[in-house]
């Protein structure tokens, strides 16, 4: 059965032919990406043909993908995340404090 490659992705998964360019161009062998990510022989050598019978489409769409990554969050998305991250923390804290006081408060009483 031959693999396909379907917008870009290996047929079936969710594997990109951004991700196996992202390991090629790290210097990563076909058996190396079969491992990272992991796929079948087949499908390694099928997103290598796409890419080189693409190379120009997919490269100026993987250089998009990278430049995005190191810009990180917008602002907007790095304050939600913080603000997240805080209530999770008084969550836990209110759990934890809760139940440290309920168990020594108990067992002091005489």
């Amino acid at each position: 059965m031959s693999v396909i490659i379907t917008n870009n992705r290996i047929d079936g998964l969710r594997v990109t032919v951004y991700d196996v360019l992202h390991y090629l161009e790290a210097g990563r062998s076909q058996q190396e990406i079969m491992d990272i990510l992991p796929l079948t022989l087949k499908q390694v050598e099928a997103a290598v043909r796409h890419i080189d019978q693409h190379r120009e489409e997919v490269s100026a769409v993987h250089r998009r993908i990278e430049d995005r990554i190191e810009r990180g969050n917008p602002p907007q998305i790095e304050a939600s995340a913080r603000a997240g991250r805080a209530r999770m923390q008084a969550l836990q804290l209110s759990d934890g404090s809760a139940n440290g006081k309920g168990g020594g408060g108990e067992g002091t009483a005489g």
